[in-house]
């Protein structure tokens, strides 16, 4: 009766031995698969990085103006930057300030609507054009 316990004890012994070395050996092929994942995003945020950049404010000859062509409205005056919303063709927009990048020129807008969600940003001098009043 004595050896049947201690062989029970034996069994669930070493039961939790390989049960544990298991979930430990999970727990370290995850923190090896996150910590790859974390270097790709870190490398990811170094290849983006702007130095030195060069900002020209200009005030704008108009306060209002229409898109030309669909095009991206950016949270920042840079083309890598993160894209709010699309703004279609022919969109009325409020000019709040312009910018010169890099010999890029940018406008600050506002769009015309009555929703103020991803309503203003940065657009490209390429897609707007001054309203003719």
């Amino acid at each position: 009766m004595l050896f049947l316990l201690f062989v029970l004890a034996a069994g669930g012994i070493l039961f939790m031995l390989y049960h544990f070395t298991n979930e430990i050996s999970n727990q370290r092929k995850q923190i090896l698969l996150l910590k790859q994942q974390n270097n790709n995003l870190i490398k990811k945020i170094e290849l983006n990085k702007v130095s030195g950049t060069a900002v020209e404010y200009i005030k704008p000859n108009f306060t209002e103006a229409f898109i030309t062509n669909t095009c991206n409205l950016y949270i920042h005056p840079i083309d890598n930057s993160i894209i709010l919303n699309s703004i279609p063709k022919n969109t009325n927009i409020k000019i709040l300030c312009s910018a010169k990048i890099e010999d890029k020129l940018w406008y600050e807008i506002s769009i015309i609507d009555n929703r103020n969600v991803n309503t203003k940003g940065w657009v490209k001098s390429e897609f707007i054009n001054p309203n003719n009043k």
